[in-house]
Formats: C-alpha cells, structure tokens, sequence
C-alpha cells in the first residue's frame, strides 16, 4: 500500500475565477490552430493593460503555460492518474503541460502549420520526430505547436488532442527572460527537478499499472509540469500552491488558476505591499469523461483491418 502523500486543496465557498474563459462551444467543432488564433488576440488585448509591480501579459503568449488532454493510452493513463488530487476522484481533464516560447498567431493557417507554427519547449515522453535522437535532455525538447493542432479522433495522427488550454501569469520582462533562460537549460537544478528519473517512473507506471503505484501518491511529480514549474520558479512563482513534495502535476497548475488565483503575488513597489498578480487562461474542452478515443469510433484490432485502413496516400 502506498504511501499517500498528496494534497487535496479544498477551499470552501470557491468559485471559478472570472479572468479564466471557457470557449468550448465555441470551438467544439473547430480545431486547436483556430482556438490558439483566438488567444493570440486576446492576449494581444490584454498585453496593453500594465499590472502591478510592472507585470504584464506578453502579446504572443511567450512563456505561457499551454496544458492538453489527449486521446490514447499515456493520455488516458496521466489523467486517471491525476483522479487523486481531485475531491471527486474523476479523471482530470489534462494529461500534459508545456511553456509557449515563441509567439502564438493570429492566423490560425500559421498555427496549424509544421514548418510555421510557433514552437513550444516540453518533457515529454513522446519527443518530436525531429529531436529523437538527442542523447540526453532530460527528456526536455521543443516541437511546432503544429503537432497538437488536431482536436478529433484519427487513429494514424500522433497526437490528438481534444482538451486545450492556455495559461497566463503576469510577469516582469525580466522574470520572463529569467525563465525562459533557465527553461533552455534543463540541467540547471537537477537536485531539485530530476526530470529523467520522473519519466522513467512514470514510463513504469503507465506500462505497468497493475501492479506499479501511483507515482503521485509516492510524492513524484510529472515530468511536463514539473518541467514548467522549473521555468517558473526563476520567478519565485509556484503553480502548485498547497501540494506536497513538489509533485506538481497538469492539475495542480488547473486548479491554481481556477481557484486559488489570490496565493500568486508580487511586491508592488509604488505600495511596498504583496498584490496578486495579473493571471487569465482560456480553456476548450472537447472530453470530459476521459476515454482512450470516442466511443463512437470503431478502432480496429487486427493488423490487416488497421492496414487496410490506411489512409490511400501512405498505402504506396
């Protein structure tokens, strides 16, 4: 029996914060390059609006945090994962997290393409085809935001991605820069963040959940949130207030968003007081009820019907 080492924040009274935006009906039937679009323009809006202590929103969205909820066996395994952290014990929307690093675009054509997409850096275990091969990054890389451009099921897409978000914390231009610099480096505290150790914990896990714990109910975090919480903590930000041996995870960083957006502060010099910084997100889910693909989906089973259902352009 595991040890259970994990914290349930639970707020009385709490409501959704109203700077976090659902635009699921909106782009129900649309892909993710359409929904980025839109939030390039309103970031754009409100990068205009200073906050306190000189924070402020970028107008691309660089050094955002973007979260996602795939279809598939590692997205279906990281979100029931995440049931722990939640009062209700469902599965969390989210199954991976990410840092924006270049500036999302207004055209949602840029954004859904693989050589002109904005790129994103990550841990993941899924790396970009064209990083593969690097031989050790602690399993951090960058890949064109291109790649999580499809919101339906396609059972030869890599990616699928039904449940998007984008995340913003005000910042100073110099805790920007402070963290994408120390983002670059995945090396830079390994005493704290061993992200190589949590993929091969949570490759375990995934592969074997019959009989390997959970790895958040031991104190581990996941390895793309705890890849981002690296990044944030050159600002002293902690996106995972209230949680327990650092084992942030996609929905700790959800739920301080949506309701524990007063514990992220800065020192507002012109007051010399704690004032909470800026924070806004915008969010699009497409699967509430976490499941390996839709239902209405026939995926086949044997080898010859999966051939045989091959798109006629990789038949040869």
């Amino acid at each position: 029996m595991s040890n259970i080492n994990t914290a349930i924040r639970y707020v009385s009274g709490a409501t959704k914060s109203p700077t976090l935006s659902d635009l699921t009906s909106r782009f129900r039937q649309k892909d993710n390059a359409a929904f980025y679009a839109e939030v390039a323009r309103r970031l754009k809006s409100a990068a205009k609006r200073p906050g306190p202590g000189g924070t402020g929103f970028d107008a691309g969205g660089v050094a955002c945090i973007g979260l996602l909820g795939e279809y598939g066996l590692l997205g279906y395994g990281i979100r029931c994962a995440q049931e722990a952290f939640r009062t209700d014990h469902s599965p969390s929307y989210w199954s991976h997290a990410f840092l924006i690093s270049t500036a999302l675009n207004e055209d949602e054509r840029v954004n859904r393409s693989a050589k002109q997409s904005p790129w994103i850096w990550e841990s993941t275990l899924e790396p970009a085809t064209l990083f593969t091969r690097l031989v050790d990054r602690n399993g951090v890389g960058p890949r064109r935001i291109a790649d999580y451009a499809r919101a339906d099921f396609d059972l030869f897409c890599p990616h699928c991605v039904p449940n998007v978000a984008v995340l913003a914390i005000g910042l100073t231009p110099e805790e920007r820069k402070a963290m994408l610099d120390r983002a670059d480096d995945p090396d830079v505290d390994q005493l704290h963040y061993d992200i190589t150790g949590l993929l091969g914990t949570w490759y375990a896990y995934l592969t074997d959940r019959a009989s390997q714990p959970n790895p958040l109910s031991l104190g581990h975090g996941i390895f793309c949130s705890a890849y981002v919480q690296l990044a944030y903590e050159a600002a002293g930000i902690d996106l995972a207030p209230g949680a327990h041996q650092r084992n942030t995870s996609p929905e700790h960083i959800w739920q301080a968003f949506k309701y524990l957006e007063a514990t992220c502060q800065i020192l507002d010099a012109e007051t010399n007081r704690l004032s909470p910084r800026p924070m806004m997100g915008f969010y699009c889910v497409r699967d509430r009820a976490c499941v390996l693909a839709p239902v209405e989906v026939e995926v086949p089973r044997g080898l010859r019907k999966m051939i045989s259902a091959l798109p006629r352009s990789q038949k040869g």
